[in-house]
């Protein structure tokens, strides 16, 4: 906290009172520190104020907590200072975050218990904090929690750091989380802690250990894994070639969710003149909401692959897949 720029800021309010307390803040312990707060707070009137949505919640937690883990005070300074520019400075954030009444205490009791050093709370307060777009507060509860090995935090820090979210990419730290949280036997960091094997991010490319390691997250339910597993069937990457295994794989990961999977099954059905099957398996992605599987649907309805031809039904899937964004669909609306 930039406790002179804040007191300067402070003064320049008119807030005399919170600009001689804020120092007091970084040298009180316990409670004396939660009260020199609710003093500084009471001193701006915050309750009159009309908060952004996020800053409001936070500012509930904090005024709500009576007690808290030294460890995480800096945490607490840094929410306190988020509050304090906002009442400076308003954002004139407009983006509303809707909760009831309920739903607000629930987030207040997390960061009561993630204040106290409970993991399972840092962890619900992490995934909160990123659903309402604040990856700057989520990412300080979830680290907490990787720190007392919570395998589900592990994982999420090690997509911060490999996505490079608020920082620099960072693999080496992304690897790392990955493989402890695949070791606790978290199943989507397997998958990528296999991931980084078979594409040679950090570590030296080895898909011999990529197949291993997807093969274990596959049989954990990831249905990317499954579609993974059975690519490497199919093209003989670090396993034999063996094209019943990979069709086994491809059709347990399309049936688990993968759309990759169902439209790799479609296209090989369209190939081999199953045009019901190709159009059941793009069917099923399209019904999933996958741009792709909307446009192979589309097609098939233009081309009367697996069904009658029907130029408005294939219109129609087009239509959607642009709206998704697809290009070949666009294309081919300007056709229609």
């Amino acid at each position: 906290m930039d406790i002179q720029q804040l007191q300067k800021d402070l003064n320049k309010h008119g807030y005399q009172k919170a600009a001689k307390l804020l120092p007091l803040v970084t040298v009180k312990q316990g409670i004396e520190k939660l009260e020199t707060i609710a003093e500084i707070l009471e001193d701006y009137q915050a309750e009159a104020i009309d908060f952004s949505n996020d800053i409001g919640i936070l500012y509930a937690q904090v005024r709500a907590l009576s007690v808290y883990d030294e460890t995480y005070q800096e945490i607490l300074l840094r929410d306190l200072r988020y509050i304090l520019q906002e009442i400076i400075t308003p954002t004139h954030d407009f983006v509303s975050i809707l909760m009831e009444e309920a739903e607000l205490q629930e987030v207040i009791t997390w960061y009561q218990h993630a204040m106290q050093g409970d993991s399972d709370a840092q962890l619900a307060l992490g995934k909160f904090y990123k659903t309402i777009n604040r990856d700057d507060w989520a990412f300080v509860w979830y680290e907490a929690a990787a720190n007392a090995g919570n395998p589900d935090a592990l994982y999420w820090v090690g997509n911060y750091y490999f996505d490079g979210i608020g920082f620099d990419k960072n693999f080496k730290k992304a690897f790392t989380c990955y493989r402890k949280a695949a070791e606790k036997g978290h199943p989507d960091a397997m998958n990528n802690y296999a991931d980084m094997y078979f594409r040679g991010e950090y570590v030296e490319k080895d898909v011999q250990r990529a197949f291993e390691l997807f093969s274990i997250a596959a049989e954990l339910g990831v249905a990317e894994s499954m579609y993974t597993v059975g690519y490497m069937y199919k093209n003989g990457i670090g396993v034999a070639m063996n094209l019943g295994k990979a069709r086994h794989w491809f059709r347990k990961s399309a049936l688990s969710g993968d759309d990759y999977a169902a439209n790799h099954l479609g296209q090989e059905a369209f190939e081999q003149d199953n045009g019901e099957d190709a159009l059941y398996w793009f069917q099923m992605a399209a019904d999933r909401q996958d741009a792709l599987g909307k446009f192979n649907l589309g097609f098939c309805y233009e081309s009367g692959t697996g069904t009658p031809r029907n130029i408005k039904k294939a219109k129609y899937w087009y239509q959607q897949a642009a709206l998704l964004g697809d290009t070949e669909a666009k294309e081919k609306l300007k056709d229609f």
